[in-house]
């Protein structure tokens, strides 16, 4: 019987999230990606693979980077390599952060080429835009060699069988030019695990909670490969705790009373806590003063859910807006200014009252991420990007309100600026306001010279 082999497959770090703005819970993202090391290191892992989203942002803050450098030195010198991809929070245009650390022999990014560990094959594959999917060119892979019993593939993709699944496993795994055992991946954050033909595929989850709606347990795959095949269990992370809590006001009772002591019978210091309101809808609410008690009961973080406002089951259910409404003349009035849909976006965020302002860089983000993933920017010719001249008739119509007025009715526009932000519109509105293009001003950040 041959020499056992143990990995660890984890992914969706996220180090660097700032959840909820608390520098605490951005803490809390780095130390369970060093309790997974620390595991690593106690157990002897044979290595360590991570699938993709490292970091939150393509951005981190130095003094994120230089801790990771030293989790990762640590597990360098205990003889342990961290395999990885790049994850589609983190990835860069160019060089990636991933490549620093290459550089720096604390990490190994994965790719066409196999990573040979004893009998095992393992290849990577960055998070790709769902546009390119369809494209993907599997040819570039090298087959493992002769002596190879095993070959793991590793992603940062939402695939099929799985919810929201964009790229089909079955075309996946029928198209590499080898067979694959198994496939590690990353970007969903809840524990999957399950077998399309011969093939194993498994998602670790999230080691932080990313969201309210991720209840369950963190933790990371712990995979042991034998003769006898592969064996893919589960360990869990001790992450901080949420707490749910819920508040029914009822018309004829005190509601700050009532609100005040639902909180102190929750055991609440050191969670994040989400608190949720339902029943009278006339009783008026401070939610600024509810997170002020939240947070002096020791909370690390809170979010309120006023559902006597948001809360319809059923779309039928929300009230009409009617024309003297005045949000919607404001909203008219707006629209008037000839904002682009990114902007107006941004408006609807900003004065959506059901929305805590502590939580409004958060919602944007997500929105304006939402919004640039949709985006198709490979209908753009080839040499647009090198800022050549362009003809009218090369521009595809999926992008041509991308573009300037200038750019769209000159029968020669000028050159596309190569470094260039695109604001965009918001998905599914029926306006034709016309896009623009800016210069991107000169960042300065260490990924600038990698």
């Amino acid at each position: 019987m041959g020499e056992q082999i143990r990995l660890i497959h984890t992914a969706d770090t996220h180090i660097g999230y700032k959840q909820y703005h608390s520098d605490i819970r951005r803490h809390d993202f780095l130390k369970a990606f060093e309790s997974i090391i620390n595991d690593a290191i106690g157990m002897d892992i044979d290595a360590v693979i991570h699938a993709g989203d490292l970091f939150d942002s393509r951005n981190p803050t130095l003094e994120d980077i230089l801790h990771t450098i030293q989790i990762l030195s640590r597990l360098k010198a205990a003889g342990i390599p961290f395999l990885a991809i790049v994850g589609n929070h983190e990835s860069k245009q160019n060089t990636q952060w991933l490549d620093l650390f290459q550089s720096m022999e604390v990490a190994i990014r994965l790719g066409s080429e196999p990573y040979i560990l004893n009998n095992c094959a393992i290849y990577g594959i960055d998070s790709i835009p769902k546009p390119k999917i369809a494209g993907f060119d599997y040819s570039v892979f090298t087959k493992p060699p002769e002596n190879i019993n095993h070959v793991f593939l590793v992603m940062h993709q939402l695939v099929t069988p799985f919810p929201f699944g964009e790229w089909d496993s079955e075309v996946l795994i029928s198209s590499m030019p080898f067979p694959i055992e198994a496939i590690l991946l990353g970007d969903y954050h809840k524990y999957e695990k399950t077998k399309v033909g011969n093939t194993w595929l498994t998602y670790p989850g999230s080691t932080e909670r990313n969201s309210a709606s991720e209840k369950e347990t963190r933790g990371y795959n712990l995979i042991t490969v034998s003769d006898k095949g592969i064996d893919i269990g589960r360990r869990n992370l001790n992450t901080r705790d949420f707490r749910y809590v819920n508040v029914d006001l009822k018309a004829d009772s005190d509601t700050y009373r009532d609100i005040f002591n639902t909180i102190k019978e929750n055991q609440i210091r050191d969670t994040v806590v989400f608190l949720e309101i339902t029943g009278d809808t006339a009783s008026d609410i401070s939610y600024n003063q509810i997170e002020d008690f939240i947070l002096k009961e020791g909370a690390v973080a809170c979010r309120i859910n006023d559902r006597r406002i948001s809360g319809y089951e059923d779309e039928e259910e929300r009230p009409e807006i009617n024309f003297a409404d005045p949000d919607l003349a404001v909203k008219e009035e707006i629209e008037k200014m000839g904002l682009t849909k990114g902007g107006l976006l941004l408006d609807e965020i900003i004065r959506d009252l059901t929305i805590p302002k502590s939580n409004i860089d958060n919602v944007t983000e997500e929105a304006f991420r939402k919004l640039l993933d949709e985006m198709d920017f490979s209908k753009l010719p080839d040499h647009v990007s090198k800022g050549d001249e362009i003809k009218k008739e090369e521009i595809p119509e999926e992008v041509k309100g991308a573009l300037p007025t200038e750019i769209q009715e000159s029968p020669n526009p000028a050159p596309v600026p190569k470094k260039s932000k695109i604001e965009t519109s918001i998905p599914g509105s029926d306006r034709k306001d016309k896009k623009q293009i800016e210069k991107k001003p000169r960042q300065y950040n260490l990924g600038d010279y990698l």
